[in-house]
């Protein structure tokens, strides 16, 4: 019964002693998203597409190799000018504009462009028969980003990502900002590795 309790008291004092490893803070990398442009023929809400790219960076798991994560913050500005000096204002290291370059059915004109990733390669396009089609149509959704340190007017990366499903135009458009999101930290983490 005494080697019971003992054990119980030594296990509560471990829970209780803060461990070396949970006591290092991990930085954090602060990414400026200002509303989506619309270059496309169709639109999604610009707000809620910039909400959704935020809370994707916020959901991204922290890198524990380097002892980072990523934070996305919204920013308000319609201009360059606005959106630096908020992200200069709101401490972002750095600010990741998105434009939406397509978003259409099967039946409207195709709006791609070269060199696109495209997320879902192996899908089928087109499977659908017509009725199929016209209670769940298939969406292709192409958004490009561009990275910037906040302040310096030299893109660091960039590319268009694209997908094409059976969902919603908000679904499609959402599921390809969430690989932005991952993309965007690890051109950051290299960005950061490269000049520390």
């Amino acid at each position: 019964m005494y080697r019971s309790i003992a054990r119980a008291c030594a296990f509560t004092i471990l829970l209780t002693v803060p461990s070396f490893s949970s006591a290092q803070e991990l930085r954090v990398i602060r990414v400026g998203v200002p509303v989506m442009k619309n270059n496309a023929s169709r639109t999604v809400p610009a707000i809620q597409a910039r909400d959704r790219l935020v809370k994707a960076f916020n959901d991204e798991k922290p890198d524990k190799k380097l002892d980072l994560r990523v934070q996305g913050v919204a920013l308000d500005g319609t201009n360059a000018d606005e959106v630096v000096s908020q992200g200069l204002t709101k401490k972002c290291d750095y600010v990741v504009y998105t434009t939406l370059i397509e978003l259409r059915t099967q039946g409207d004109p195709a709006e791609g462009r070269p060199g696109t990733i495209e997320i879902n390669p192996g899908a089928k396009r087109g499977a659908q028969d017509p009725e199929s089609a016209a209670m769940n149509p298939e969406y292709r959704a192409t958004v490009e980003y561009k990275l910037y340190r906040t302040g310096d007017p030299s893109a660091i990366s960039g590319a268009p990502f694209s997908t094409q499903k059976a969902m919603s135009e908000n679904n499609a458009v959402s599921e390809v900002l969430d690989r932005i999101a991952n993309s965007v930290f690890a051109d950051a983490k290299k960005d950061i590795t490269a000049h520390p």
